[in-house]
């Protein structure tokens, strides 16, 4: 796979309903099970039923994921942040990487303010998602 074919694509979403630890952890154990075997990686943050990720992988793998998300009917809300081309993963080392509201609130306090679902926040929620994710993975 050539670097050329690699794409990041962030998105926000809020969950149709509350989701409990448990259920949270099954997802993101499925989420990176699924990952790993496509050569995606990424981030994927959750507070307060809203959902704030980034995958990044090949092309063709990225889209047909994002649009199996879209379609998804635990999401609600959803909305692309930004998708963009890119040289180089940003979460290599990670198929999926969670971070819980109490890891949030403990490692990444700003980050709080802005995974509320307001679309006036998504430019620094992203800004937030790729700093936290990328001091977190050194």
């Amino acid at each position: 796979m050539s670097q050329s074919t690699l794409i990041s694509v962030s998105y926000i979403s809020k969950a149709t309903q509350d989701m409990g630890v448990l259920a949270l952890m099954r997802l993101t154990d499925q989420a990176a099970q699924f990952n790993q075997k496509l050569g995606l990686s990424g981030v994927l943050f959750y507070e307060n039923q809203h959902f704030g990720q980034i995958l990044e992988g090949p092309r063709e793998v990225v889209m047909k994921l994002w649009e199996k998300i879209q379609q998804d009917p635990r999401h609600q809300q959803v909305r692309l942040l930004k998708m963009e081309d890119i040289e180089e993963r940003n979460f290599p080392a990670w198929s999926m990487r969670f971070f819980l509201a109490k890891e949030i609130i403990a490692k990444m306090p700003n980050l709080t303010g802005v995974l509320d679902g307001l679309p006036e926040h998504d430019d620094e929620l992203l800004r937030l998602m790729r700093a936290a994710g990328n001091a977190l993975s050194k």
